[in-house]
């Protein structure tokens, strides 16, 4: 960067620089601001329109329109102001949050804005650049502290990571707040102030207007020695992880399938990162304590017993001792369907399809194929008796839930 660039824009410039090497991606990749108007996007937005004068990437800023405030409707329009005077790239999406009971307002609208955030990076192949800052950092901190959490989640805010498939950066992490308002008041730079903000209903509200203050008064350089514990956290579960993810290669059958017995043999402490691990393998969120500890109890469950524990996206079950990353089907089973000769049926629960080929004489059979008839008995070609199919499941030791449609009966 040049010397002519003002410090923190010449700062931002250095962290985006270093975290796209780091990630393989060209300096030429589109950035994407997530842009409320408020003083710390404003800040970004603006010292990525300055460093495109340095690098010539395209630039892309999304405003959520929440709809949860009056003033929603005149923040957009500020925004689109800001990104035509600048020649940015303006995407304005409005979403719903979940107002159900039981439903945090803060966690509800988080999560719509990453999905519309992270929708606009794949869409254009962009990078998604956040404007949290030192403060940030210490009232996430603060907050892991107050739910009990480990190493990891005492990490706090990667400067660097992927969500989804999409890079994530925080180039102003390090930034204190002086720094950035000191800066929107030279520059000028003009933004909006959300009004909830002094709400103090909203856990990081109350920290940031009536905890922070005072003790970064008492104690002035606590973000920065937080900001420094938190990178020795994230250093430290880095290392876990890595060791970790080199106990699931071994343990893993497959994907879907861990061996219960190597998976048993490890430490308490290891077995649960074993699973935090698969779980990030594939990424879903890590199970709650709650959740592990139901997960790892299946281990030593009654050999017979076939336990489980269910996720939004599926579930983990238990069978034959092994732990088993197990997916809702694509459709519930037909019962019984009517097929025609010659021709490719598909079968969605099963992600396939069948063909059903008859001799001649037989071209015009009515077919008629169903579903868990498990009393049928069966005798499969490698075998001199005749068992219920539900028999045959045992000896080939198929999981309880892989026996809902098969196809089981076939006729003419």
């Amino acid at each position: 960067m040049t010397g002519q660039l003002h410090p923190l824009i010449e700062h931002i410039g250095q962290r985006i620089t270093c975290s796209l090497h780091d990630a393989d991606l060209s300096l030429t990749t589109p950035l994407v601001v997530a842009y409320s108007g408020g003083v710390d996007s404003s800040v970004l937005l603006q010292a990525i329109v300055d460093l495109r004068e340095v690098h010539d990437f395209p630039i892309h800023a999304v405003h959520v329109h929440h709809g949860l405030s009056d003033n929603a409707d005149n923040w957009a329009r500020h925004c689109e102001l800001q990104c035509r005077l600048n020649d940015v790239t303006f995407h304005l999406h409005h979403v719903n949050v979940d107002l159900g009971a039981r439903k945090s307002l803060e966690a509800e609208a988080r999560k719509a804005r990453y999905q519309v955030l992270l929708g606009v990076c794949r869409e254009v192949g962009g990078a998604l650049l956040l404007g949290q800052h030192a403060e940030d950092q210490l009232e996430t901190v603060l907050l892991q502290l107050k739910r009990g959490a480990g190493p990891q989640g005492l990490s706090g805010m990667g400067e660097a990571q992927h969500r989804e498939g999409v890079l994530v950066l925080r180039p102003m992490l390090a930034a204190e707040k002086s720094e950035i308002i000191q800066f929107a008041r030279q520059y000028p730079i003009q933004w909006v102030e959300d009004e909830s903000n002094s709400l103090n209903s909203f856990d990081r509200n109350f920290l940031r207007n009536e905890i922070i203050p005072q003790l970064t008064a008492r104690w002035p350089k606590l973000t920065k020695t937080v900001r420094r514990s938190a990178q020795l956290c994230a250093e430290q579960t880095e290392q876990v992880n890595e060791t970790a993810r080199s106990y699931l290669r071994e343990i893993e059958r497959n994907s879907e399938q861990l061996n219960g017995q190597k998976l048993n043999a490890l430490s308490a402490s290891w077995r649960a990162a074993v699973i935090r691990a698969w779980f990030v393998a594939h990424r879903q969120l890590v199970p709650s304590k709650a959740q592990l500890d139901e997960i790892l109890a299946m281990l030593n469950a009654k050999p017979d017993a076939t336990p489980e524990v269910v996720f939004q996206w599926g579930k983990v079950a238990r069978f034959q001792g092994d732990l088993y990353w197990v997916k809702p089907p694509f459709a519930d089973a037909e019962p019984c369907m009517q097929l025609s000769a010659n021709s490719v049926h598909e079968l969605p629960w099963l992600d396939g399809s069948v063909h059903i080929a008859l001799s001649s004489e037989k071209a015009h059979s009515n077919i008629v194929l169903r579903t868990n008839m498990r009393s049928l008995k069966v005798k499969p070609s490698t075998s001199a008796v005749s068992k219920p199919l539900k028999d045959w499941f045992k000896i080939w030791q198929v999981p309880r839930w892989e026996r809902d449609g098969v196809l089981s009966y076939l006729c003419g």
